[in-house]
């Protein structure tokens, strides 16, 4: 009876082909993303922020009816988007080793870090979270700022 305890334990502790496949692609992304944007606690920190960010963006989308419900286009959108910050993380990384300093990385890092928090809690307001008043006056400012920047573009 132990030992076959023992042998089921031993079994269990072999992955699947499944666990080996999510375990691989896992791994060489986050190699990937090392390799391409350095590591340290303000990466992990931005990178955590932009699921955060996908995450309470899906969340608001099927919590307003205002926002359009789940949309697989905007949810395509906003990976493409990730994908990109990441690209100007990693242009900033190769900057910063040319340079022989973090300065260009840390600066770039830091800027996406307040961004995607902005957005977490402006998701979280369309939600219908409660937002101090304060903090819901500073998007709005923002917000506006960012739309006219969108029509001076145009």
């Amino acid at each position: 009876m132990l030992v076959q305890g023992i042998l089921t334990w031993l079994a269990d502790c072999v992955p699947t082909g499944t666990e080996v496949e999510t375990g691989s692609v896992v791994a060489v992304a986050g190699g990937l993303i090392a390799y391409l944007c350095g590591w340290d606690k303000a990466m992990e920190a931005l990178l955590v922020l932009m699921g955060m960010d996908y995450v309470t963006g899906l969340l608001a989308a099927k919590v307003n009816p205002k926002l359009g419900g789940w949309s697989s286009k905007v949810g395509f959108r906003g990976i493409c988007k990730k994908v990109l910050i990441l690209s100007i993380v990693a242009l900033a990384h190769f900057i910063s080793d040319l340079t022989g300093g973090e300065a260009a990385r840390v600066l770039v890092i830091w800027f996406f870090i307040g961004n995607e928090g902005l957005s977490i809690i402006e998701n979280a307001a369309n939600s219908g979270v409660p937002v101090p008043k304060k903090l819901r006056d500073t998007l709005e400012q923002l917000k506006n700022e960012k739309d006219e920047k969108k029509g001076e573009q145009k």
